[in-house]
């Protein structure tokens, strides 16, 4: 009997003691701030976006001038200091990122303990009610003291059953919290390694518009009459072998890889001696060195110098011919070195129907029809 009497009052206590508890789950809450650097980050994002946005109108009345020398370096200087402002962007929308990364994460791990703990009491809150199951309302009543303990009993159970519903619901909202701020750090974190992307792609745009600066001061030598040269030079280069590929040509026949094709000279729109080699799929060029650096493609020249790779200089190229950059491989061999095939395939001579202004020569230059669809233009030769 005395047995009996304790463990009913043993179990009893647990009860409340866990009436004590449970509370203190719905005052586990925390509150969370946001980096205190937010605001001057959205100010310095909007001062960029206003000097980006008055340089693109900068830009905008450069593109519409003739063409010149000056108005080339000035559209480029304007391009770059763009790229430059987009490059900051970038860092600053990182940064941003990197502290709302930080904020979420905080969040997660904190949430992460409080649904550890909520799920701990909940467990607990079972096996409270497992215990409770055995005790039946008759028996509590013939257990309590008297009349008015067996009331507080009673009152002490609905204020527990009323917690139970509200653990759970407490539960069930962590793990949905939980869930969307998991969801939330992975998108963030997405949206970083894109961003990181384009921070490298617009680097590498600003280098080469800083090298196509250099390449215009450089060849022209800050002049503008050797400025309309290259423009002439260039021009004709690329409508000589533009109408090589297009028809017009003299069959020389079969040639296999490594076959001598021609000799290396300067002819047409070629102010010093080198090879233009260009390659093209499906009728669009190519950057050939891939294939030539996996053995796809013969080097044309045996040992040469590369003047100019595929792709160089894109700004120049595509401000005044609408091209993505140097649409081959230029490369030195010296006066007069053998030019190789870079594949089998058949053999057509090419010749410029008219000289060039520029150098009063005309411009000639084989092409191969390969067997696999591609053609090759090995151009300035003797």
């Amino acid at each position: 009997m005395y047995k009996g009497t304790l463990l009913k009052k043993t179990v009893f206590g647990l009860l409340l003691l866990l009436v004590l508890q449970v509370p203190g789950v719905f005052a586990h809450d925390q509150t969370y701030s946001l980096p205190q650097s937010s605001g001057s980050l959205i100010d310095q994002l909007n001062e960029n976006l206003r000097k980006q946005q008055e340089l693109k109108n900068k830009i905008t009345a450069a593109k519409e001038q003739e063409k010149s020398l000056s108005s080339d370096i000035v559209y480029l200087e304007n391009q770059i200091e763009l790229t430059q402002l987009e490059i900051e962007e970038t860092k600053t929308r990182l940064t941003q990122l990197a502290g709302d990364i930080d904020d979420v994460s905080s969040k997660l791990s904190s949430t992460k303990d409080e649904l550890e703990y909520t799920n701990s009491v909940a467990n607990s809150r079972l096996e409270a009610i497992y215990k409770q199951s055995f005790l039946s309302s008759f028996g509590q009543f013939f257990g309590s003291s008297n009349f008015n303990d067996f009331l507080t009993k009673q009152k002490y159970a609905e204020v527990i059953r009323e917690q139970d519903l509200q653990l759970l619901s407490k539960l069930e909202s962590l793990k949905d919290q939980y869930a969307d701020q998991k969801t939330i750090l992975e998108d963030k974190k997405k949206k970083e390694e894109s961003l990181k992307a384009d921070l490298e792609i617009k680097t590498n745009s600003l280098a080469g518009q800083q090298s196509s600066k250099q390449y215009i001061l450089g060849v022209t030598k800050n002049n503008e009459q050797e400025y309309q040269r290259l423009l002439s030079q260039v021009q004709g280069e690329i409508a000589a072998i533009s109408r090589a590929l297009g028809g017009g040509r003299v069959r020389l026949g079969r040639v296999n890889r490594g076959d001598v094709v021609a000799f290396q000279g300067n002819s047409g729109c070629s102010t010093g001696t080198h090879v233009h080699f260009g390659l093209y799929i499906g009728r669009a060029p190519r950057n050939p060195k891939p294939y030539l650096d996996s053995g796809a493609l013969r080097w044309p020249e045996n040992s040469p110098t590369v003047t100019q790779w595929f792709g160089a200089n894109y700004w120049w190229y595509w401000t005044n011919f609408g091209m993505p950059g140097h649409n081959g491989i230029d490369m030195t061999a010296g006066w007069g070195a053998p030019i190789y095939a870079a594949g089998s395939g058949t053999a057509y001579l090419s010749t410029d129907s008219a000289p060039c202004w520029l150098t009063g020569t005309l411009g000639k230059g084989i092409v191969i029809d390969h067997d696999n669809g591609w053609q090759t233009i090995y151009w300035h030769i003797q």
